[in-house]
């Protein structure tokens, strides 16, 4: 699963890891696992943590556009935010990381089915429907990174994103992997990656919620506004992450260089893995 291109440096982009309720985030509608942010107000973004993190302070309290690619839709969008301060941690209330978009179709897990009793029962995961996403930390690209962090955490609860393809909607789930349930494995479920697993394409036209009452682009127009760099990779499907970091957690500028992890994953402060962790800034 390799990221880059060949003959080229790697195309990605910041992707949204989590979105805080009431957040400018929220507002502007953006969504976790699919949606990367490649531009702010006409700057390309790079793996560099600290662009991002500039861009961002320096758009405070304005309207900002944001350049973004939905890797489940396939379609580039602009969306309008006004970082600033809303009550909660950060200007944008969200944690993102640059992440690859080659070979973004692999990640996902796929719920096949759920046994009686079970942790995953008792979740509400739905089988064949449900899609196992990842964390605000990590984005599931294999079966090992899922069963890395269930090993951490056993009888510690943990929040995944899970996508539903029957509603199209990612929602929150509470899982607490653990032993004597009843049954084989710590969630209680069959799960699988590969071909024939994938996330499948949205079946109805897609409309990105918006509180912000700025227009949202038809999707010939977002096509059309689809950067050359973003275009090339576009057709394919996501891969291991190149960096990632964990940003806006906080009002430092990114120049201070402060941690915005926000520090464990699983409940009793145990910290998810990082795969190929870049350093982290809070802005």
């Amino acid at each position: 699963m390799g990221g880059a291109q060949s003959g080229g440096a790697d195309v990605g982009g910041f992707r949204v890891f989590k979105v805080n309720a009431g957040s400018p985030a929220a507002e502007a509608g953006l969504e976790v696992f699919f949606d990367f942010i490649v531009e702010i107000n006409g700057t390309p973004m790079d793996p560099d943590q600290a662009t991002f993190a500039q861009k961002i302070i320096e758009a405070a309290n304005t309207r900002a556009k944001m350049t973004v690619f939905n890797i489940r839709t396939q379609v580039t969008r602009d969306v309008f935010i006004n970082p600033r301060k809303w009550g909660g941690a950060g200007l944008l209330g969200a944690v993102v990381r640059y992440d690859s978009l080659s070979n973004v179709d692999n990640q996902g897990i796929r719920v096949l089915e759920v046994f009686e009793n079970s942790p995953a029962e008792e979740a509400g995961l739905a089988p064949l429907k449900d899609f196992l996403l990842g964390t605000a930390e990590v984005m599931f690209r294999d079966l090992d990174e899922l069963a890395e962090i269930v090993t951490l955490c056993q009888d510690k609860q943990i929040q995944l994103f899970v996508y539903n393809s029957d509603t199209e909607a990612i929602r929150e789930v509470n899982i607490t992997p653990r032993h004597g349930w009843g049954g084989e494995g710590v969630l209680g479920a069959d799960i699988r990656t590969g071909m024939l697993h994938r996330i499948p394409a949205p079946r109805r036209p897609f409309h990105f919620a918006s509180a912000t009452g700025y227009p949202t682009p038809t999707q010939a127009q977002a096509q059309a506004a689809v950067p050359a760099a973003v275009a090339a990779v576009a057709s394919r499907a996501p891969t291991a992450a190149s960096a990632y970091l964990a940003a806006l957690q906080g009002a430092a500028p990114a120049a201070e260089g402060e941690d915005a992890g926000e520090g464990g994953g699983c409940d009793g402060g145990a910290a998810l893995p990082h795969p190929a962790a870049g350093a982290a800034a809070a802005a």
